[in-house]
């Protein structure tokens, strides 16, 4: 009979995929023995660890493939500084329930009050839920969305703005679409309608709408059709978090002028 040695068990959990196991075979064995561990215990400690780094490793992929912009969370999000907004609320909504239910989220509000940061943490919220999630800015969907129109329909289907359960489109009316450009939007919205959410964030009013889909109210009303039914709108009143700090920036830079001024006359005095 061959000699058991670790490098034969490392080798064999290689072959299974347990590789959080096989790189730390002889730590987790030790602690086996320093907890006087049952086989049962020490078997569901080892699986309980290769579940949590395999999930570890899932969550930074599909972070990585959604191209959510890093460093948007929910934990360093300022809601005493946006008052108008729910804490609890968005809270809820970190759940993930909407998606599971197919439902659309709308943040509306002017340029600087937060949407783009609050539709990016909870996208990174629906990940570690279990969902794809995809961000796009709404130029560069529109310019995905054109270049599909020369592939074939197998190939389209197979697009990550159509797999992701969870679609986030940043920035929707900075520039009025063409004619074109409406109708391929609307044609994506339709096919994701009750089967798949939508995450919105836009600096125009409802009432706006027809202006930033080529001045057709028909289309633009098509639109917020499906985007409404099942939906949770957000409108955020409030002030500009870059213009909150590049008052800070001006405040510290004067305050260090006027420091810098006083420790000159000083010199000058003595």
């Amino acid at each position: 009979m061959n000699e058991i040695t670790l490098d034969v068990v490392r080798e064999k959990l290689g072959k299974i995929s347990l590789k959080y196991t096989a790189d730390n075979l002889s730590f987790l064995l030790e602690e086996a023995v320093k907890k006087d561990l049952s086989l049962h215990s020490f078997l569901d400690m080892i699986l309980t660890e290769e579940l949590e780094r395999r999930e570890e490793e899932r969550i930074k992929m599909w972070l990585r493939l959604s191209s959510l912009p890093p460093g948007k969370t929910l934990e360093n999000f300022d809601f005493s500084f946006q008052p108008s907004i729910s804490k609890k609320r968005i809270e809820m909504l970190a759940t993930s329930e909407y998606v599971r239910r197919s439902e659309n989220i709308l943040f509306l509000g002017p340029p600087g009050v937060g949407k783009s940061h609050l539709a990016t943490a909870l996208g990174a919220k629906a990940i570690e839920c279990g969902f794809r999630v995809l961000y796009r800015k709404l130029d560069d969907l529109i310019g995905m969305l054109q270049e599909d129109t020369l592939r074939p329909r197998a190939r389209v289907n197979c697009r990550s703005y159509h797999r992701a359960r969870l679609l986030i489109i940043d920035e929707v009316g900075f520039d009025p679409l063409s004619a074109t450009e409406a109708n391929l939007f609307f044609h994506l919205i339709s096919r994701r309608y009750e089967n798949s959410s939508v995450i919105i964030t836009s600096n125009k009013a409802f009432r706006d709408w027809p202006k930033v889909f080529a001045g057709d109210e028909v289309m633009a009303v098509a639109i917020l059709d499906r985007l409404l039914h099942h939906s949770h709108v957000i409108n955020i009143k409030g002030r500009s978090w870059r213009l909150k700090e590049m008052e800070e920036a001006i405040e510290f830079t004067r305050v260090k002028e006027e420091k810098e001024e006083t420790s000159e006359k000083e010199k000058a005095l003595s």
